[in-house]
C-alpha cells in the first residue's frame, strides 16, 4: 500500500474515514481496505459490519480485476483520479512513454520521483541505468539496432511501469497526474546534447 496514503488516513477522523466507505464505489479496494483497518484499530466498527465491509471490498476486487483482464486498454487510466487527497504522480503511461521514446532511465527516474523511500528511488534509477547500458551496449554491436534498441527501451519501461510500480507504488493506488512538460523538456534537451556528442 501507499505510504502517504496510510499516513493520511492515520489523521483523519472517524467521521472522516466513514465517508470513504459512503462513497464505496470511488475509491480501490487497498484503500478501502486500508480504511477498515484503520477503523478496526480505533475499535468503531462492529465485527459483523467489518466483515461485511470486507467481503464487499473483496467482490469490487474481483470485479476490477475482470474489467482489467478484458479491457487492458482501460488498465492506464484506471486508477486516475481527481480526488485532491490522492497523491500526486507522473503516470504509469509517462514511465512506460518516456522509457520508450528516450530510454529507460528517463521512465526510471519519473518513478523515483514518485516514491519518498529512498532505497526504492535507487532500485529503480538502477533498473533504468541496466537497461540503458544494454541498449547502448547493443547500438555498438549489432548493425542497424533501431528496433533491438526500442524493444529494450520498452520492455524496461513496461517492468517499471508494472512489476516495480506495483512495488513501489501499489498496483491499485489511485493517484492524480502530475503534468510531465518539465522533465519532457529536459530529457529532448539532455537527448539532443547526447547525439550531438555522438555525431561530433
Amino acid at each position: 500500500m501507499n505510504d502517504t496514503f496510510e499516513s493520511l488516513i492515520k489523521r483523519k477522523t472517524v467521521e472522516e474515514l466513514k465517508e470513504y466507505i459512503g462513497d464505496f464505489e470511488r475509491y480501490s479496494p487497498w484503500a478501502l481496505t486500508a480504511v477498515v483497518n484503520e477503523l478496526n484499530v480505533r475499535g468503531v466498527l462492529p465485527d459483523e459490519e467489518s466483515n461485511s465491509l470486507y467481503e464487499r471490498i473483496e467482490k469490487k476486487k474481483e470485479i476490477e480485476e475482470e474489467q482489467t483482464l478484458f479491457s487492458p486498454t482501460k488498465s492506464w487510466k484506471k486508477y486516475i483520479v481527481t480526488d485532491p487527497n490522492a497523491p500526486l504522480l507522473y503516470s504509469k503511461y509517462a514511465v512506460t512513454s518516456f522509457s520508450l521514446f528516450f530510454s529507460a532511465i528517463f521512465g526510471a527516474i519519473l518513478l523515483a520521483l514518485n516514491t519518498e523511500n529512498k532505497a526504492n528511488r535507487i532500485k529503480a534509477i538502477g533498473v533504468g541505468v541496466l537497461f540503458t547500458a544494454s541498449a547502448i551496449l547493443i547500438s555498438y554491436i549489432i548493425p542497424y539496432p533501431s528496433l533491438y534498441v526500442l524493444g529494450i527501451n520498452g520492455f524496461g519501461g513496461y517492468l517499471l511501469s508494472t512489476e516495480f510500480w506495483n512495488k513501489y507504488i501499489g498496483r491499485e493506488t489511485k493517484y492524480r497526474t502530475k503534468p510531465i512538460w518539465i522533465p519532457l523538456l529536459i530529457s529532448i534537451i539532455i537527448t539532443a546534447l547526447l547525439i550531438v556528442a555522438m555525431i561530433y
